[in-house]
Parts: C-alpha cells; structure tokens; sequence
C-alpha cells in the first residue's frame, strides 16, 4: 500500500516549482490530490499529469486571497473526498509579482497588503477551511511554506521578511491549540531553490553545500512531515546550510 492511499491532499500553489512537485509527490504516493493555483492553464496542466498517475484529482482555480472561493472548493472537496486530510499552504510570493520589489522606506501600504494577504492571510484562509473537518474526524496535517528570508531578512523584501515570518509564528501557535484534536501543524523554510529547472543564483556561506535545491528537495521534506504523528509546531529550514553563516572557504 502506498504511504498517502485514501488521503486527501490539498496544495496551493501547486500549477508549477515548489507546489507541483509536492502534488505530484503526493499522487505517486496514491493521494487525491486538489490542485489549487490561480493560474487556471498551469492547474490544469498539474492536474492532468497527476491523472496520468491513476489516482483522483480536483482542480480548484482560485486565488488563496479570496475566502470565499476557498470555501467553496473546500466543500466540494469534502463532498467528493470527504474532507482534506492534510493542507500544504504552499502559495505566496513577493513584491516581484506587481514588479514592485522596493525599499522599506518608500514601500506602499497597497504592496504590502498584497504580499501579507497572499503569504499569510491566504495560508488562514485555508487553514480555516479545512479544520472543522479535521478537528471532527481528529486527524488532520496542516504544512506551511515559509522561507529563509523570515530566518534572516531578504534585500528589498521587508514585507516578504515579515509575511513568512508571520507564518513561522502562525504554525507554533496553532499547533497548541490543534494539538488535542490530533492535528500536526509544522513549516519548511527553503532556501534557494530551482524554478523550471534554472539553479538559482548563490553567494559562498559556510557550510553550504555547492548546489541550489530542487522542488523535489521540498516535496520529500512536505511527505516527510505529513507522515509524522509526534512532530508538531516545528519549522524546518532546508537550505543547503545557507543560514549557517556567511563566510569563505
């Protein structure tokens, strides 16, 4: 039997990098998987392959920001599935997306609101979706990505810093009020990670392995997490080592 047969996954994010791996990851493991993803030709093209692989799949076309919309594909899924059974908030993104990465000092409210919506109010939005079920059938696996720019900062990119921080914080304390209904919230942090195949550029840390991670690196680490029972509240940093420290060999 696979390890996820008669699971119900939902990942956000998942048309292309990081989040198709990790739905893909799932199928092949025998989940259902709900493909969610506001870009409505990369869902349905993550949803095909995930068919391909011979097990059941829902596309959901929405953006996390609208609530809504999130609901009601919940509802379908509990409907068809009987309820997501473990919830990859994998959706987000930075400023880069309105090409409007900038300075702190010049930042406008707008662009914020934006990337604290998508990264942090998208991931609650989902989170709340699932839960009742999940607290109902006591079981449940909700898995946040985050980034290594909540660790350390990132350059032009205050707001993202502050977003994924926030999700660091969110998972911890969900965690403890979850717990009891034997529901295991946790994160992953990534460093650099390739996009389409492309190895990200990096400067030399201490520590750091000679190579940008793949989504793959990701997804192992998500099934990983999903499988565990005990861990709980935790964030993950898979980074190569790059948050060791700066320095030169």
């Amino acid at each position: 039997m696979k390890r996820f047969e008669g699971r119900t996954v939902m990942v956000t994010g998942a048309g292309k990098n990081i989040g198709k791996e990790i739905a893909l990851s799932f199928a092949r493991e025998g989940a259902n998987v709900i493909v969610c993803d506001y870009n409505a030709e990369n869902a349905t093209q993550t949803a095909a392959e995930i068919e391909a692989l011979g097990v059941s799949v829902m596309t959901a076309v929405c953006d996390v920001r609208d609530r809504e919309k999130i609901k009601t594909y919940v509802a379908e899924a509990t409907a068809r599935f009987g309820g997501v059974d473990i919830l990859v908030n994998n959706a987000g993104g930075s400023a880069a997306l309105l090409k409007k990465l900038t300075r702190f000092a010049v930042a406008e409210p707008e662009t914020w609101d934006f990337v604290i919506d998508t990264n942090l109010k998208g991931a609650m939005y989902c989170a709340q979706a699932v839960l009742p079920a999940m607290m109902e059938k006591r079981y449940g696996k909700i898995i946040n990505i985050s980034s290594i720019a909540a660790l350390c900062g990132l350059y032009d990119r205050v707001d993202y810093a502050a977003a994924k921080a926030g999700l660091i914080g969110m998972t911890r304390a969900l965690a403890m009020e979850v717990g009891e209904y034997n529901i295991c919230v946790n994160c992953i942090s990534p460093g650099a990670i390739e996009r389409g195949g492309v190895k990200r550029e990096h400067m030399t840390f201490l520590g750091q392995t000679g190579h940008s991670g793949t989504p793959l690196d990701i997804a192992e680490t998500v099934l990983f997490l999903a499988g565990q029972d005990f861990i709980t509240g935790q964030n993950v940093v898979v980074d190569g080592g790059r948050t060791l420290g700066p320095g030169h060999r």
